[in-house]
């Protein structure tokens, strides 16, 4: 094949002699696979197409390269070769396993496609989440139920009237001083103990606290959700623990709004 063949082919891909359209034959991990030549065409430096593309690479007794690697998930490598994309089912969830073998193949595009990919994220963002979370959204029936004082305490002990009914007659003078009178007001005057402060009383709190999630650091009565979604109720938040964490709910107290979750298989 002359120079400027070989320019052609390698530099513009342009199959001159028809080289490209030969079929390659790859053994990984004991599975066969068939490609064209042209789904490799820009490997060839690649540490391991690239011997492949130049056939110094081992082969097997039936003429087929020999690849060290995971036949199942090798489909999707051999996709994005054809394709460019990265193309798997929606209900794949081997990512861990997939993105150790572009790492393996080393394609930087591929793998960003892989970290990039919003199914990918959620897999490993769920990972991070504990079995159980518990959930504490103040009601008003609840502020209202937490925030009445106590009945009034009153002073115990007979009143001023009576320990003077009680005293014996003719020791008006003359005995012991008499006991300081109690006044009407004191006496009746609550001993109701301090209300808790409603920044802490009435704060939303979420136990333990999740990734994505944040309660309002001033206010505690709002939470945002992957910052930028603010959650104004506790209808709202059980929904997000649904659908984007995967929770179901095991108990709601809805007077209270008190809810407790878990993830599926982990009670």
């Amino acid at each position: 094949m002359s120079a400027a063949v070989t320019w052609l082919q390698g530099s513009l891909g342009m199959d001159v002699t028809g080289e490209w359209a030969r079929h390659i034959h790859l053994n990984v991990g004991g599975v066969l696979y068939t490609t064209r030549r042209h789904n490799l065409r820009n490997l060839h430096g690649h540490p391991i197409f690239g011997p492949i593309l130049s056939g110094r690479a081992h082969k097997c007794e039936d003429g087929s390269f020999l690849i060290d690697g995971d036949s199942a998930l090798f489909r999707y490598i051999l996709q994005y070769l054809r394709s460019g994309t990265l193309s798997v089912p929606d209900t794949f969830d081997e990512w861990g396993m997939l993105l150790q073998e572009v790492r393996h193949y080393q394609l930087a595009e591929l793998e960003q496609l892989v970290l990039n990919n919003f199914d990918y994220q959620s897999c490993m963002f769920k990972r991070q989440l504990p079995h159980g979370v518990y959930v504490w959204w103040p009601t008003v029936s609840g502020q209202e139920a937490s925030h009445r004082p106590a009945p009034p305490l009153r002073q115990l002990g007979p009143s001023p009237l009576e320990v003077a009914s009680a005293r014996p007659a003719g020791k008006e003078s003359g005995g012991a001083n008499p006991p300081p009178a109690i006044s009407a007001t004191a006496a009746d005057a609550p001993l109701s103990p301090p209300l808790p402060s409603s920044s802490s009383l009435f704060r939303i709190r979420i136990v333990p606290p999740l990734p994505g999630l944040e309660v309002d650091a001033a206010t505690g009565v709002s939470v945002t959700f992957r910052s930028s979604q603010v959650l104004h109720d506790l209808d709202q938040l059980v929904t997000v623990l649904l659908n984007a964490y995967g929770y179901t709910i095991q108990h709601w107290d809805e007077a209270c709004g008190r809810v407790l979750l878990s993830l599926p298989g982990s009670l």
